[in-house]
């Protein structure tokens, strides 16, 4: 019988709202609380998860920003996405374009077009170019994969590369099985999915998260039948808001006679707004239409310094508008419609925070998610 087992899920999604609400895990987990996420998406979150450090420090905040002095990797695509709208912009060019992209581009990394003007992509980067699930995979820092790998320590990682949430959970139970390794680090994708299409029906999620429930539990009491010391953790990178309105930006940008690409440039996120201005005409007819209001908000710069959240080459946008909880742009870049559930609100908001539960009791010493790298890195002595 080994040792020692640390076993470590990221649940996309699972908030601390949620995880309380439906008493997840708890007896198996005693060890319970919220943890503040940092502003944007998975793109940032599970990067401040895997490396301890703010979105400024690792340099990521969403899945696309401004294409830099090297360029877009989508210049060689660009002949494509110069074509008129009315020939490229159905589901099947696009299609063919995204699995041409990760090709030709070199895109390892999670990746999708959602519903991105294709003339937009020219202009624009992907952070995310290769898997963040591997050693290498957050170039220019070092994640928690990297420390496993220098330090010579037998893991096994798990992500949606390699099947579905159950399939995963099964590889798990079977490698739990064989008691050969001491490190797990399992990524669950599904909750995020159910989320937004059911967030607005708690008895819907209960019910969801149960199954999860189920099978992690299982996984626990495998893993104490093959080690002397099983150390369960389960945390996410953000939460899940209901949604309760919505708001049109697309419409209100077509008020202004400005072209996109020529004057500005946006990615309207679902609840961001990111904008690069290349004129001030066009700034300021922008910024007359979206105003500070009970919806959302203009980010400062001491806003988003305070949120390591600054970066001031502008690459995720000179101007960002943030939507309060609850509201989201539909249609957006995102989606045509608006989600029943979505996350990426101020890291202050309630539904924003992450949840962390565990085995073992941890104290005082976790507030944000930047704070699990550490718990990870002990079992990496």
């Amino acid at each position: 019988m080994r040792k020692q087992a640390g076993i470590f899920v990221l649940i996309d999604a699972l908030g601390w709202e949620w995880a309380k609400s439906t008493r997840f895990l708890e007896g198996v987990a005693p060890y319970r609380r919220g943890l503040e996420s940092v502003l944007g998406y998975s793109a940032g979150a599970i990067p401040s998860i895997l490396t301890g450090l703010r979105p400024a420090q690792h340099g990521r905040l969403a899945m696309y920003q401004r294409a830099g002095a090297a360029g877009s990797p989508f210049q060689r695509l660009g002949w494509i996405c110069g074509l008129p709208p009315a020939l490229v912009e159905n589901r099947y060019c696009r299609r063919a374009l995204k699995h041409a992209a990760r090709r030709l581009c070199g895109i390892g990394g999670y990746f999708e077009l959602y519903h991105i003007p294709l003339r937009y992509l020219p202009h624009l980067d992907v952070p995310e170019k290769e898997c963040v699930y591997r050693p290498g995979g957050i170039p220019g820092v070092q994640s928690i994969f990297d420390v496993l790998q220098a330090r010579g320590i037998t893991y096994r990682a798990y992500w949606y590369a390699s099947g579905s949430d159950a399939t995963l959970l099964s590889q798990v139970e079977d490698d739990l099985r064989r008691g050969e390794i001491e490190f797990y680090f399992l990524y669950l994708a599904a909750v995020d999915a159910y989320l937004h299409e059911h967030a607005d029906d708690p008895g819907s999620v209960k019910n969801f998260l149960a199954d999860y429930d189920a099978r992690l539990r299982r996984i626990y009491e495998i893993a104490r039948r093959q080690f002397e010391r099983v150390d369960l953790h389960v945390f996410s990178d953000h939460g899940m808001a209901p949604t309760h309105s919505t708001v049109d930006l697309l419409s209100i940008l077509a008020r202004i006679s400005i072209d996109p690409i020529e004057s500005y440039l946006v990615m309207v996120d679902s609840t961001m707004a990111r904008f690069w201005f290349f004129s001030d005409a066009a700034r300021d007819a922008i910024k007359s239409l979206l105003r500070d209001s009970e919806f959302g908000q203009w980010l400062s710069e001491s806003s988003l310094k305070s949120m390591g959240a600054w970066f001031p080459d502008r690459r995720y946008g000179d101007e960002i508008y943030l939507l309060s909880e609850g509201v989201v742009f539909a249609p957006s870049h995102m989606g045509l419609t608006a989600p029943k559930g979505m996350h990426g609100f101020h890291p202050a908001a309630p539904h924003s925070r992450a949840s962390f539960l565990a085995s073992q009791d941890y104290g005082d010493e976790l507030s944000s998610i930047t704070d699990i790298f550490g718990v990870m890195e002990r079992y990496c002595a």
